[in-house]
């Protein structure tokens, strides 16, 4: 089976061969990459020839971290986002409504809030959730994922009262000057409310795969990094593996939960081409937005509140050696300067004094990244991967609340990690905010905030290396440079056609270029219908 792609702008990110105008791509491998006369000597009588008209062609988008089941089970949720919702009476609303429609006594879940883009510019209460329902347990998961609300049907559930006392690397909310939960849990409390929610059945959560994975396929994704696989995540993949409904590549990240549980098994590798354990990811703080990110200094907001770890450092540096004795690649979510020291100090501890083995250990998020922190990366090895999209969705918001003016010059310095000789990431975390490559190169690039506002200029980055973040440097990141990340003859057919040129357009406006074709492995996955095929 033989695609042939012509007549197209392709930047291979292949320094030794940076352009071309044609690509083929044979039993899912490209044969060649150069003009259109190279790449027509491979057609036969079964061959499919697209003729791109001129546009750009780009190797596959890679997400190196994002959430795509977690994404789908969403979608069966209630939407309590801000856009549409401007209030916490508005989300009650919607819950109200679904409450109406659900059994009496099964739970309603709602997903996405932002508690600094109500009117009221606070968390809900359980109260708050009373006034939905008292009939259903409601729980109520914030955007950042780090955090929920519940109500009181569902304390009562979870055997959650004056006297429960928080779990190591949570919190439990408190109403003021009392031990009463106001239904607020923080970041490892959540469990006490995932143990009791029963799990989606096979059937609903199959088509939301399905459609989930239909959006990755239109942003022109074609590999995936899902950065946090528990035991229903990991059986989610290999049903849709078995049952010919996986399509894009999926390099997961098992939580060290479930390696620790089930004796490190199953091992790192891969299964079809599609499906493969890349390795462990670590949390080791929470989300600046909810002000449990592990800060050197207090948030700008609240002097009383710094953050906190999930791990005391003699527990991170065990963690980590033991998945370092056992062969596995770590990552390691890290928003805030504290969190990051823990986590190169727990690196550094596992690599010993002159670290050289090449591990590619990872740094996730890396939102407050103090320059000797760049520093010690590159020393160590380690890449660093930005959730860049935090400038444009919450960067006035970092700027004026929960960092201020100074501290906020550290926020995803993309720039000066590619001048310390990194290579570092670009990625959504999915369904934080939406699955778009093209719009993370956009925030790198430009830095411009929700406001319109350019938040520090030097930090910006070319297209170029925005572009490479997402496809040379992400495939790299996961020990798949010698197949993935740039078009070459005998690496894998995965590449994208785009409705308009990045490099031709403002910085501002690459998050707004439609992908025309995705293909993954000489197939075509998605196609927008704007060239004949």
């Amino acid at each position: 089976m033989t695609l042939i792609v012509t007549n197209a702008r392709i930047a291979t990110m292949d320094p030794a061969n940076p352009s071309a105008e044609a690509i083929a791509v044979t039993n899912g491998n490209i044969v060649a990459v150069g003009s259109n006369e190279d790449a027509m000597a491979f057609r036969d009588s079964r061959a499919t020839v697209i003729d791109a008209g001129g546009r750009r062609a780009l190797p596959g988008f890679i997400e190196p971290h994002n959430h795509m089941v977690m994404f789908a089970s969403s979608t069966l949720e209630v939407d309590a986002r801000t856009p549409p919702n401007r209030s916490i009476d508005g989300i009650v609303a919607r819950l109200r409504d679904r409450a109406a429609e659900t059994p009496q006594g099964e739970w309603v879940r709602g997903t996405r809030y932002d508690d600094t883009g109500v009117v009221e510019m606070r968390h809900p209460t359980r109260h708050d959730l009373d006034r939905a329902t008292t009939e259903h347990p409601v729980a109520l998961v914030h955007n950042s994922g780090h955090m929920m609300c519940v109500n009181s049907r569902a304390l009562e559930l979870a055997g959650v009262d004056d006297a429960t006392a928080d779990p190591s690397g949570g919190r439990i909310g408190r109403l003021p000057s009392t031990s009463e939960p106001d239904g607020m849990f923080y970041e490892t409390a959540q469990e006490l409310i995932y143990s009791r929610i029963p799990e989606y059945g096979e059937d609903e959560l199959r088509e939301a795969f399905r459609s989930a994975q239909a959006e990755y396929l239109r942003q022109g994704v074609t590999t995936s990094h899902d950065a946090y696989v528990g035991a229903p995540i990991l059986n989610a993949y290999r049903r849709a593996q078995s049952e010919g409904n996986l399509k894009l590549r999926v390099n997961m990240y098992l939580g060290w939960d479930l390696l620790r549980d089930t004796g490190f098994e199953p091992r790192t590798g891969d299964v079809d081409g599609r499906l493969r354990v890349a390795g462990c990811k670590l949390i080791s703080d929470g989300s600046i937005q909810g002000i449990t990110a592990a800060l050197r200094e207090p948030y700008h907001c609240d002097p009383s509140e710094q953050g906190w770890l999930i791990y005391e450092q003699t527990e991170l540096n065990e963690i980590v050696r033991t998945l370092h004795g056992h062969g596995y690649q770590v990552i390691a979510h890290a928003n805030g300067d504290a969190a990051i020291d823990a986590v190169l100090d727990a690196y550094e501890n596992a690599l010993g004094p002159q670290p050289g083995e090449d591990h590619r250990y990872r740094i996730e998020h890396c939102q407050v990244c103090r320059p000797e922190q760049l520093q010690r990366m590159a020393w160590l090895g380690v890449i660093p991967d930005f959730f860049a999209n935090h400038i444009y969705y919450w960067g006035d918001r970092h700027r004026d609340r929960f960092l201020g003016p100074e501290r906020v010059l550290d926020l995803d310095p993309v720039g000066s990690a590619y001048r310390r000789g990194l290579r570092p990431l670009l990625h959504s975390d999915c369904p934080v905010t939406p699955v778009s490559p093209l719009f993370n190169v956009q925030c790198a690039a430009a830095r411009i905030t929700s406001s319109g506002e350019v938040l520090n200029p030097p930090e910006r980055v070319t297209v170029e290396q925005a572009l490479h973040a997402v496809t040379a440097n992400a495939a790299f990141a996961a020990f798949e440079e010698s197949s993935k990340g740039t078009l070459q003859v005998g690496k894998l057919g995965d590449f994208v056609i785009l409705e308009e040129d990045p490099f031709d357009v403002q910085p501002h406006e690459i998050g707004s270029i439609d992908v025309a074709v995705t293909v993954i492995g000489g197939e075509v996955e998605y196609t927008s219908g704007s060239i004949s095929i």
